[in-house]
C-alpha cells in the first residue's frame, strides 16, 4: 500500500469518528444527568464490557474516581476473578454474579457493547432492571437491540466496531468530565473542542507514521518477534494501551491463514507494578526492566503525554539501545525524537480525551496490519477497502459454545 492510501484512510476514518460523536451528542444531556446523579449519590458506579469495551468503560471510571473520588473499586473484575468465575459457572453470568453481591450499593451501571447482544451484558442489564438500578448503555447501530428498564441507551449510529468504540470512549469521557460537579464546562463546548482537535490531526503525517508502523508490526508478527505496547506514565493511556495491545494480539491476525497469535508485551500487571514500585520508587524502572528483554528488530509502541518527560526519554533510550524499532505517540514535547524513535504528535487535549485519539490510531493500525498480513490482498487495497474492513464479522471465535 502506498503512503497516500494510508493518508486517505486516516482522513476518512477520523472523519467518520467525528460524525459518530456528533450523532451521539443529543443524548449527552441525559447521560451527564445519570452520571451526575450517581456521582452525587455517594454509591458505587459499576461498568462492564467485553474486549476493547472493557478498557473503554474503565477509562471513564478512572476519571470519575481520580477527579471526584467516586467509589469504583472492582468496577470491573480482575482477570483472575473473571477466569475463575467463568470456569466455576459460565461466562454468560460472570458480570451479573459480580454485580449481584453488592447491588444495593450501586447507583449506576455502565455497559458498552457494539452489538448490544452480548449475553453477559444482557444478564447484567436484566439484573439491574430487577433491582431498579439505572443503566447507561452504549451500543452500536440505532440502539433498538437493548432496552434497559431504567436509564438510557446511547447509540453510535454505526455498526462499525472500531468507529463505534472510538465514539463511545469519546462521549463517555466527555460526559464523565461534565458530570463532576457545578461549574464544570458544559458538554457541547467540550465536544466542539474535541472535534476541533480531531479535525486538526495531520493525516498526511499520520499516513506516513501508519505506513512505517504497519510494516514493522507485520514483520514482527510474521517473523515471531515481540511487539511491546507500553505507557511509561500510566493513567488513561495505560488503559488505551491495553486496548492497543488487544487489537494487535487478537484482532489484527484473527482468521488470517498461516499467522500465529503474535507475541505482544503490554504494561505490567497489578502484581508486577506493586512489586516494582515497592522495590524501586521510580516510574521509569518498570519500562526499563521490560525493555531489557527486547531484541533487535522487536517493535516498541510507546504511548506518552510528553515526549520530553523523563520516563518517556528513558523508555525511548532503552528501546533504541536494544536495537528495536520504536514508535512514539504523544501530545506534548518535540515531534522529533533525539533518540531515534518514529514519533507522531497529537493535538492538545486533556489526558483523558487524549486516550480517545490514541485509540483511534490503534484501530487504524489494527486494520492496516491485518491487510498487510493478508499478502494476497495487501497490494490491491484502497482506502475505501480499509474503511469497509470492519473487524467485527471476523470474530468467528465468538460463536464458540460455552464449556
Amino acid at each position: 500500500m502506498t503512503t497516500l492510501v494510508y493518508e486517505d484512510f486516516a482522513h476518512a476514518y477520523v472523519t467518520e469518528v467525528g460524525e459518530a460523536v456528533r450523532r451521539m451528542l443529543p443524548g449527552g444531556t441525559e447521560a451527564v444527568g445519570l452520571l451526575a446523579k450517581a456521582t452525587a449519590g455517594g454509591g458505587e458506579i459499576r461498568a462492564f464490557g467485553n474486549g476493547g469495551s472493557s478498557a473503554i468503560v474503565r477509562s471513564a471510571l478512572l476519571q470519575l474516581h481520580a477527579q471526584a473520588g467516586v467509589p469504583v473499586n472492582d468496577a470491573m473484575m480482575s482477570p483472575a476473578t473473571l477466569a475463575y468465575t467463568a470456569q466455576r459457572d459460565e461466562y454468560r453470568t460472570a458480570f451479573a454474579r459480580s454485580l449481584a453481591r453488592g447491588i444495593g450499593r450501586v447507583d449506576l451501571v455502565i455497559v458498552a457493547s457494539v452489538s448490544g447482544r452480548s449475553a453477559n451484558i444482557l444478564e447484567a442489564v436484566r439484573l439491574c432492571a430487577e433491582h431498579r438500578v439505572p443503566v447507561l448503555a452504549l451500543v452500536g447501530g440505532d440502539g433498538a437491540q437493548m432496552e434497559p428498564a431504567s436509564g438510557m441507551v446511547w447509540a453510535t449510529g454505526t455498526t462499525d466496531q472500531q468507529i463505534s468504540e472510538d465514539a463511545m470512549l469519546t462521549v463517555l469521557t466527555l460526559a464523565a468530565a461534565t458530570a463532576l460537579g457545578p461549574g464544570t464546562e458544559p458538554l457541547p463546548a467540550r465536544a466542539e473542542r474535541h472535534l476541533d482537535a480531531l479535525a486538526a490531526v495531520d493525516t498526511e503525517l499520520l499516513g506516513a507514521f501508519l505506513r512505517e508502523a504497519t510494516e514493522a508490526a507485520r514483520d514482527a508478527i510474521r517473523n515471531r518477534r515481540r511487539i511491546y505496547v507500553l505507557c511509561p506514565d500510566g493513567g488513561p493511556l495505560a488503559l488505551v494501551g491495553e486496548h492497543f495491545a488487544h487489537n494487535l494480539r487478537w484482532d489484527a491476525p484473527l482468521g488470517v491463514d498461516g499467522v500465529q497469535p503474535p507475541l505482544v508485551v503490554c504494561d505490567p500487571s497489578l502484581a508486577d507494578m506493586s512489586a516494582i514500585l515497592n522495590d524501586h520508587p521510580d516510574p521509569a524502572h518498570g519500562v526499563r526492566h521490560q525493555l531489557s528483554s527486547a531484541s533487535p528488530e522487536d517493535v516498541v509502541f510507546l504511548l506518552a503525554y510528553d515526549s520530553a518527560g523523563r520516563t518517556t526519554r528513558e523508555a525511548v533510550t532503552a528501546a533504541t539501545a536494544a536495537g528495536t524499532r520504536p514508535f512514539l505517540l504523544h501530545r506534548d514535547g518535540s515531534s522529533r525524537s533525539g533518540a531515534g524513535a518514529r514519533g507522531f504528535r497529537l493535538p492538545r487535549v486533556d489526558d483523558f480525551v487524549l486516550a480517545a485519539l490514541v485509540q483511534s490510531i490503534a484501530h487504524l493500525l489494527c486494520r492496516t496490519t491485518r491487510a498487510a498480513l493478508d499478502a494476497d490482498q495487501a497490494g490491491a487495497l484502497s482506502a475505501d477497502d480499509l474503511m469497509a474492513q470492519d473487524l467485527a464479522p471476523l470474530r468467528e471465535l465468538s460463536d464458540t459454545p460455552s464449556l
